[in-house]
């Protein structure tokens, strides 16, 4: 495999939360034992994480390989000042039985870091609700144990009226695999389009 054709191939295992292997021929030229990460945000939500591999030549000189995931954030525009959509928000977490363990006021923000779950999220299907790789055509999303961040916050909508944006990421993990096996997970956005269809719903009845 040649250099770029490595390259490829860490990206595409770090995209989807796999370890990453190096290949013989890489390791013959020897490779320096190498991940560090780093962070960068908009607030609390969104932003990306990037995972830098650093591989030595034979004669000695360095370069790393960066493998970026990130994110996204979904957002939903509410026809409701932000108090009221606040409020509708905070209905659709109780709906979907999403425990709470963030909630500021202040800034309107509401979610869980640490949210286990299997199968289900409220009536959203987990493997409608993110992609965590799948062995033998079942998507392993419903099968694994899951941890979760989900958050959700209002803001003003420029055009009036108001914002709900949210995010979704975690880890899948087999119950009969060892931690070290877990995988990446990413939104498929049901889950997202969901708590904005109730906000709309719950702003709707009032």
């Amino acid at each position: 495999m040649s250099t770029s054709e490595e390259a490829l191939a860490i990206r595409r295992r770090a995209r989807r939360g796999l370890p990453v292997v190096l290949s013989a021929a890489a390791l013959l030229v020897g490779v320096s034992g190498c991940a560090s990460t780093s962070a960068s945000s908009s607030g609390d939500f969104g932003g990306s994480r990037v995972q830098t591999a650093v591989i030595q030549n034979a004669q000695g000189a360095a370069r790393g390989l960066n493998m970026v995931s990130t994110t996204e954030v979904n957002s939903a525009l509410i026809n409701a000042p932000v108090e009221k959509a606040w409020a509708a928000l905070q209905e659709a977490y109780t709906t979907l039985s999403i425990p709470v363990t963030e909630l500021n006021q202040q800034s309107r923000t509401i979610g869980n870091n640490a949210y286990r779950v299997r199968r289900r999220i409220g009536d959203v299907p987990t493997m409608r609700a993110l992609d965590c790789g799948g062995d033998s055509g079942m998507p392993n999303a419903e099968t694994y144990q899951l941890l979760l961040t989900v958050k959700s916050r209002i803001i003003p909508s420029d055009a009036g009226g108001s914002v709900v944006q949210t995010t979704l990421e975690g880890t899948g993990r087999s119950a009969t695999t060892a931690a070290g096996s877990d995988v990446r997970c990413s939104s498929m956005g049901a889950l997202e389009k969901k708590i904005a269809d109730l906000v709309k719903a719950n702003v709707a009845a009032k």
